[in-house]
């Protein structure tokens, strides 16, 4: 535990550094960096690549984007003037505005990025490096508060406590009136225009339980210690809980991606993630930092917050979200906030500032920015505890990314998590980047990061019609699953209201064969089912063109690839909008794609052939005609290497010309 509190946050030393594509000449400069850092590249290793088959995949998501009400906003504005000075105090007043805004839901766009994340160090790992949602974010776009008291602080002064039960007793209100559930429109209800002494705390009751800690459109009883203590004035840093809860969200869609990606038989399973953070920052993130997903934003005035930019803004129409997210070395933004210099001052000044003799009673701004920096611990609201590593994401900061070291953890409780949150800043002096820097790796941090991208290499999943062989496989195992008792089509541990299995359009089954009590053992958490109706597997070959995808180590390791092609992928140079380029090199995916389709069906027949004539005389000149087959595949393979690497040399060509401000 000391060792923990006494270490600096910041590193100064000279290093040679390039451009985080790795495509520039190495520069040896004075870099700053984020502690810890790696002794050497083979003490930090990665190893969540993953990326399942199917797309889209078939699960929904429940909660996270806030609450539609008129009601509410009217109760926003009604209260606002006399408590408006209250909520700056104490770092909600932004948060309470940002309610006003509406995100309309893009579940392509959180389901295709969550399969990118790696709870172990919880970030997204893409090919082109690693980001994650910081503190940072959730401060500038929820506008929630770093600093504060823990999120558990209980009650205990009397009159808070007699608050509490006023809030408990109202809670069960609509329950006895209506037999209904205590949902927000009930809460208000009651408490709009009410008079009543403790509208203050009811009102922020619903913000905490509709928009922050969300569960189901539902008044959560665990927030209402929280609410009383920032009608009181006392803040609490609200930050650190709801970032915990991001984190295990997107861990919750993580596992239920790689569960379906597992499965043997699926297609249509109806399942549901119920989402208990504010996971619209996640939608929200991704626009901010991604401009090859970016929609067009709305035009907002001076000091406007951030959301207001996406109010009621339709996503793009992205046919392959994971393909945009894989290739978006050039379009990704390492600190689109840079651009709201004039609200955040301290996180993002002109040039770069030295905080000398750091003094260690901060104002909250200049600590919250520091506490963005370091690695910790976030306890959530139902006391899950996640771990904080920004050292991972330096150039998320304006700082220079060297090998991540390994952080201990310090999870065994709430109060030892929230004692490392929280621990003294020890750096004497400290350096804030200008926001017009741009950061650089080590060039130790290129050879790492490909040696962990070598480690996960697959191939791209090209869709293909399934073969009568494949199909009658598939037919055998779903027959055997459901009659060991085990429902091979829904999830272990899931009731199904209905489950159905259709093979070649016939039914096998019906409500009656559905099971009760399994084991969750291997349940998704947060996944609840809806209805489920499984058909046959689509059927891919894994073979064609190579593509930035990645398996997770437990997934099988069929589908593996050369490395050669792994590290175009690293260095992949911006592809500038040119008619002919694009539509050649899509005109040569689709033909070779074709032709490996060609290939596969035509050499499924000819095993077949060979399978059901062990004794006919025909068996040689099938093997003729295979081997020929395979050496004109062979053939279209280098030819097609060759007309890529060509476009590819005129690609940069173009790349150098625009750079240089040629047209």
């Amino acid at each position: 535990m000391k060792e923990a509190t006494t270490e600096s946050i910041i590193e100064v030393r000279e290093e040679f550094m390039v451009s985080p594509s790795g495509d520039s000449v190495p520069t040896f400069r004075t870099a700053h960096f984020l502690k810890p850092i790696a002794n050497s590249i083979d003490e930090s290793q990665v190893s969540g690549f993953f990326q399942p088959n199917k797309w889209p995949l078939p699960f929904r998501l429940n909660s996270g984007w806030g609450y539609k009400s008129k009601k509410w906003i009217e109760w926003v504005d009604t209260l606002n003037p006399k408590f408006e000075s209250l909520w700056k105090k104490v770092g909600i007043f932004d948060a309470i505005m940002n309610t006003k805004y509406y995100i309309i839901k893009n579940e392509d766009l959180a389901i295709g990025v969550a399969e990118k994340w790696f709870s172990k160090t919880n970030t997204f790992l893409f090919p082109w490096g690693e980001a994650t949602i910081t503190l940072e974010d959730v401060m500038v776009l929820g506008g929630f508060s770093i600093v504060g008291d823990p999120v558990f602080t209980p009650l205990e002064d009397k009159e808070v406590k007699v608050i509490e039960e006023q809030l408990l007793i109202a809670r069960q209100e609509p329950w006895k009136n209506n037999r209904c559930k205590a949902t927000a429109s009930e809460w208000m209800k009651i408490f709009i225009n009410s008079g009543s002494q403790i509208e203050h705390e009811a009102f922020l009751t619903t913000w905490l339980s509709m928009f922050v800690f969300p569960y189901k459109g539902l008044i959560n009883k665990d927030v209402f210690p929280i609410a009383i203590h920032l009608a009181r004035g006392n803040t609490i840093a609200l930050a650190p809980a709801v970032l915990a809860g991001v984190y295990k969200d997107l861990g919750c869609m993580r596992e239920t991606i790689v569960y379906l990606a597992k499965k043997a038989v699926v297609a249509e399973i109806d399942l549901e993630v119920i989402l208990q953070s504010p996971f619209y920052l996640v939608q929200i993130w991704v626009w901010e930092r991604f401009r090859n997903l970016q929609p067009q934003p709305n035009l907002i005035n001076k000091g406007d917050p951030v959301l207001a930019k996406w109010h009621k803004v339709k996503a793009l129409k992205v046919d392959n979200v994971r393909f945009c997210l894989n290739l978006a070395i050039e379009d990704f933004v390492w600190r689109p906030y840079v651009r709201n210099a004039a609200k955040w001052r301290i996180f993002y000044p002109e040039n770069e500032m030295w905080l000398l003799d750091f003094e260690k009673d901060l104002d909250k701004e200049l600590l919250s920015f520091v506490t963005c920096l370091r690695s910790s611990e976030l306890v959530g609201i139902d006391y899950s505890i996640k771990q904080y590593l920004p050292h991972r994401v330096s150039m998320q900061f304006g700082m220079d990314q060297d090998v991540p070291g390994c952080v201990p953890r310090f999870n065994q409780t709430k109060a030892i998590a929230w004692e490392n949150y929280c621990r003294p800043i020890c750096d004497e002096n400290l350096s804030i980047p200008s926001r017009l820097f741009e950061a650089d790796v080590t060039t130790g941090y290129v050879r790492w990061w490909k040696q962990s991208v070598f480690d996960h290499p697959v191939k791209k999943i090209v869709r293909r019609k399934r073969s009568a062989r494949r199909f009658s496989n598939l037919e055998s195992h779903a027959t055997k699953a459901n009659k060991s008792g085990n429902d091979a089509d829904a999830p272990p541990g899931f009731p199904p209201k209905l489950v159905s299995t259709s093979i070649s359009g016939k039914r096998y089954g019906d409500a009656s064969m559905t099971r009760k009590g399994d084991s969750e053992a291997h349940v998704p958490s947060g996944c609840l089912p809806k209805h489920l109706k499984t058909v046959t597997f689509r059927n891919f070959v894994l073979d064609g063109l190579v593509a930035n995808d990645h398996h997770d180590a437990d997934i099988p390791t069929a589908y593996s690839s050369d490395h050669g092609v792994v590290e175009k992928i690293l260095q992949p140079a911006k592809i500038y909008e040119n008619d002919n380029i694009k539509g050649s090199i899509e005109g040569l995916k689709e033909e070779f794609e074709d032709a490996i389709g060609s290939k596969e069906s035509r050499l499924s027949t000819e095993r077949a052939s060979l399978s059901g004539t062990k004794d006919e005389d025909n068996s040689d000149s099938s093997k003729t005609n295979a081997e020929e087959l395979e050496h004109r595949i062979n053939k279209l393979e280098a030819n097609f290497e060759q007309r890529i690497k060509k476009l590819e040399r005129e690609t940069t060509k173009l790349m150098k010309a625009r750079r240089f401000g040629h047209t």
